[in-house]
C-alpha cells in the first residue's frame, strides 16, 4: 500500500481550515471572539479581553489560517495589548513558522536587536532566516504580527523541528526520535478516538485523494511538531509568560500542542485561541472552531475574521499527487 510519506505540507493540515473564499457581506461574527466555555461573544478588542487571554505565567497558543492576512493582524492588536501590562507580559514567543534550521539567522537576529533596535526590522528577520525559500505564505501577511514581536520585550523562539527532520519522523515513525521519546511524550500512543480523529483529518486535508490509512506517517510527524514544539515551549515560560504562534491545528486542545503541555507540565496555565474564518449563511459560534471526537469544544476561545481570498485548495492537487507518484 502507498504510503503518505512522500507528501510535504508547511503544516499538515491547513487545507481543511482554508475553504475556497466565498462573497460576503459583513459578517455578524467578524471581528468578534467566543469564550466557547461560556458561551459568550464579545468583540476581539474588549480590553477585559487580554487578562482571560493571557493570565500571568500561563502559556497562550495563537492559532491562524497561515494565508489568512487578518488572523496575523488580529493577533498583533491582541500582542500589543498583552505586552502594555507592567506586569505578565509575554516574554518569549514562539513560531512555529521558524525552525531549528533557521536558529543561526535567528540568533544573528536577536543579537541586532540588542544591539541596534532600529536596525532589528522584520525585513532584515526574514532576509535573516530566508524566509521567502522556507515555504510559508507571503512575509508581508506576516509583517505585522512579527513587527509587534519585535517591539515588545520578549524573544522570539524557534517552535519547528524543520522539514528533514519531520521528514525522518514520517518516513521511520517514532524510533527516529528513540532517545527523545519519554521527554517529548510519545512513548505513548494517542488514544484511539484521537488518532482516527487526525487520520481522517489528515484524509480531508488531501482532499480525499487517499485513503487515510495512508497518513499513518503524516499522523506520527504531526504529533512529533506538537511535541517538540511543547518542549520548546516549556524551555521558554520560564523566563515568563509565553505565546506560541502556529496553525489552528497545532494549539487545540484534545490532541495539539496542549495535550502534550498537560503530559508535561499539569500545573501550567494553558489557553488555546483558535482562529477561524466566517461562512455565508452559518452565524451561530458555537459551530465554528475545533471539536474533540465527542463534539466537545477543542479550544477555550475562537476569534472570527472574514476567510481569505484563494482558490480552491483542492484544485490541481489531483495532478500533483499523480506527479509526485510517477518520481523514483
Amino acid at each position: 500500500m502507498r504510503t503518505a510519506t512522500w507528501i510535504t505540507a508547511t503544516s499538515s493540515c491547513w487545507l481543511l481550515l482554508a475553504l475556497p473564499a466565498t462573497a460576503q457581506t459583513t459578517h455578524p461574527l467578524v471581528g468578534k471572539i467566543l469564550e466557547t466555555q461560556t458561551g459568550i461573544v464579545t468583540g476581539i478588542g474588549d480590553a477585559a479581553l487580554i487578562p482571560k487571554l493571557f493570565p500571568c505565567g500561563a502559556i497562550t497558543l495563537l492559532g491562524e489560517v497561515h494565508d489568512n492576512a487578518d488572523h496575523h493582524q488580529m493577533r498583533a492588536n491582541l500582542i500589543e495589548a498583552a505586552t502594555q501590562r507592567n506586569s505578565c507580559e509575554p516574554r518569549a514567543f514562539v513560531f512555529e513558522q521558524i525552525s531549528a534550521d533557521q536558529q543561526a539567522g535567528l540568533s544573528t537576529f536577536s543579537e541586532l536587536k540588542r544591539t541596534e533596535r532600529q536596525a532589528a526590522t522584520p525585513g532584515r528577520l526574514f532576509e535573516l532566516i530566508e524566509w521567502d525559500t522556507s515555504g510559508w505564505p507571503s512575509p508581508d501577511t506576516y509583517a505585522p504580527l512579527v513587527s509587534e514581536v519585535i517591539r515588545s520585550k520578549g524573544s522570539i523562539v524557534a517552535g519547528n523541528p524543520g522539514r528533514v527532520q519531520s521528514g525522518r519522523v514520517a518516513k521511520g515513525g517514532i524510533a527516529a526520535i528513540s532517545n527523545d521519546q519519554p521527554k517529548l511524550g510519545l512513548d505513548k500512543p494517542l488514544p484511539p478516538p484521537l488518532n482516527d480523529a487526525l487520520l481522517t483529518e489528515l484524509e480531508a486535508c488531501h482532499c480525499g485523494l487517499m485513503p487515510k490509512s495512508a497518513f499513518a506517517g503524516m499522523a506520527i510527524a504531526q504529533r512529533y511538531r506538537d511535541a517538540y514544539m511543547a518542549d520548546v515551549t516549556l524551555k521558554a515560560v520560564k523566563a515568563g509568560n509565553a505565546v506560541v504562534f502556529a496553525g489552528n491545528g497545532h494549539v487545540r486542545t484534545d490532541r495539539g500542542i496542549p495535550y502534550y503541555l498537560r503530559q508535561r507540565a499539569p500545573e501550567r496555565r494553558v489557553v488555546a485561541v483558535a482562529f477561524s474564518e466566517t461562512e455565508v449563511g452559518k452565524i451561530d459560534p458555537s459551530k465554528y472552531g475545533p471539536h474533540d471526537p465527542e463534539g466537545k469544544p477543542a479550544a477555550d476561545f475562537v476569534a472570527f475574521a472574514a476567510s481569505a481570498k484563494r482558490d480552491d485548495p483542492c484544485k490541481g492537487m489531483g495532478a500533483q499527487f499523480k506527479a509526485k507518484a510517477k518520481q523514483p
